[in-house]
């Protein structure tokens, strides 16, 4: 198994975790935690999104490729070259 899939692995398990907690909220302080980690990866996420978008645009599946990179960021990214 190589690390990007790995690393892709790792970070849909975090997105499962953060879903979770949004369902069903963690305890006081880990909680609040998991909700302001996962609003930062989001908007980091967002923002690669909107800087290579030009990387994206060729591509077929626009909607799936821009899902992917929501979901993994520069991970995803990496893949296309």
């Amino acid at each position: 198994m190589n690390l990007l899939s790995f690393a892709k692995g790792a970070l849909a398990m975090f997105w499962l975790v953060a879903l979770l907690n949004l369902l069903y909220p963690f305890a006081a302080p880990l909680g609040a935690w998991v909700n302001w980690l996962a609003l930062a990866v989001l908007l980091a996420h967002v923002a690669e999104m909107l800087l290579f978008r030009a990387r994206l645009h060729g591509l077929p599946g626009l909607w799936w490729q821009r899902l992917q990179v929501l979901l993994f960021g520069l991970l995803h990214l990496q893949r296309l070259r």
